[in-house]
């Protein structure tokens, strides 16, 4: 982290040492330098008037008013020959006065007969000592308030950073309870809230694969010591009772697939790498097709009413969409009373399908639970199932980008709806 920082700061600063440069030489080779305009226009202007005077005094003191022109621009001038004059600056003195320029010496002409003379910057000069220190205190002065401010920024930015990444050392040595710090003065942007938001998820992802590991155990524990009893059983039991035995293994060997399957569905929708087939879907046939079938495998009563107008069509995956409805429907047949209730509706641009019994319903406290894989309310009755049927429907209905809810019946049962947007 400290190399960042100083790599991020020793950046910087090097991008505002370019930036000078590059703005200097803008200013020199590419725009009118206005300020050596500006020097050349006051210097013609004041040898004009020595021009003037010219006739009336002596070369003695035309040379004295040089010098004192020479003083109050901070200036050395001294009278050269044309030959020694640079022949681009020649060729700009025949059309000019002056030549002013940053890079070379400074020249004019002036007089009768014309002579020529260079000027260069006095040095020495007090006024020029002074400006020059001048301009290095501010510039000093300015590089100094930038490297400070780039500095307190980035020196900020490096703890925060530093915070961020100690909380992602400690998540990756096992401490899923780190979080990075949410005050406001050690917040990088939404950096640390998504920080934090992940490893929340991490934990109850870890978290609940762990529970889902026991649970699978003991799932697995129960059909396999039952299976273990029989086979001893087989082998101290009579052969006329064999059959019996057999046929319990049988039982035990099927449910032992089931749970495979279901733990398989699960995992399968868990980690999306199911992909949905969406076909456009007139819900009413769409249901009752499906209402028929279930009629078949249900032991109690099930009627169909829905409110969707014949002609309704929605975009849903059929076959998902049907495990979903199956699943609850076949829940309510064994765990639910007498009748079981499917119908659809649509309200607000949501499509609902509803599953209903008239048991005894499913108190508050256990709703929000029952969607989680292998979450039983009760153990007496070994047709119970795993556990993973309202889970499969749940994960379904996250990839419809829909939601599954249970609340009370007006038939005084459960009621189970499915909500799906009319447009995914």
């Amino acid at each position: 982290m400290t190399r960042l920082f100083v790599s991020l700061y020793l950046g910087l600063l090097s991008a505002i040492f370019v930036f000078f440069i590059i703005a200097h030489l803008i200013n020199t080779y590419l725009y009118v330098d206005v300020e050596n305009i500006i020097r050349a226009e006051n210097f013609i202007s004041e040898v004009a008037l020595l021009e003037e005077l010219d006739a009336h005094i002596t070369p003695q003191r035309r040379q004295i008013l040089l010098d004192k022109i020479a003083e109050y621009n901070q200036s050395i001038i001294t009278a050269v020959e044309l030959d020694t004059i640079p022949e681009h600056i020649q060729l700009a003195l025949q059309s000019q006065q002056a030549w002013f320029d940053d890079e070379e010496f400074d020249y004019f002409k002036a007089f009768t007969p014309v002579r020529y003379f260079q000027v260069k910057e006095n040095i020495n000069h007090t006024l020029l000592q002074i400006d020059e220190k001048v301009s290095d205190i501010t510039l000093l002065t300015l590089v100094s308030l930038i490297a400070f401010s780039c500095f307190t920024w980035l020196f900020g930015l490096h703890q925060k950073l530093k915070k961020i990444e100690s909380t992602l050392v400690n998540i990756s040595q096992g401490d899923l309870s780190a979080r990075a710090p949410t005050k406001k003065r050690f917040q990088v942007g939404r950096v640390n809230t998504c920080l934090n938001e992940m490893a929340d998820q991490m934990q109850k992802i870890l978290g609940s694969h762990k529970q889902l590991t026991h649970v699978i155990a003991h799932e697995f524990r129960s059909p396999l010591f039952r299976m273990q009893m029989i086979l001893e059983m087989l082998l101290t039991a009579k052969s006329e009772n064999n059959t019996v035995h057999i046929k319990a293994l049988e039982d035990e060997i099927f449910a032992l697939e089931d749970l495979v399957d279901e733990l398989l569905s699960y995992a399968k929708m868990e980690r999306a790498e199911l992909k949905l087939q969406l076909e456009e879907t007139p819900i009413g046939a769409y249901l009752q097709g499906l209402h028929e079938k279930l009629l078949i495998e249900c032991k109690h009563h099930l009627k169909l009413t829905h409110n969707t107008a014949p002609t309704f069509n929605a975009l849903i995956d059929n076959t998902l969409i049907e495990r979903c409805i199956t699943n609850l429907v076949k829940n309510a047949d064994k765990y639910g009373g007498t009748k079981i209730y499917l119908s659809a509706s649509v309200a607000k641009n949501t499509l609902l399908f509803c599953v209903e019994d008239n048991g005894e319903g499913i108190d508050i406290e256990y709703r929000s639970s029952i969607f989680q894989p292998f979450h039983q309310l009760t153990n007496k009755d070994k047709s119970l199932g795993f556990g993973l049927g309202l889970a499969i429907v749940n994960e379904i209905m996250i990839l419809h980008n829909a939601q599954v809810s249970v609340t009370d019946s007006e038939y005084g049962g459960s009621k189970f709806t499915l909500a799906l947007p009319t447009k995914i």
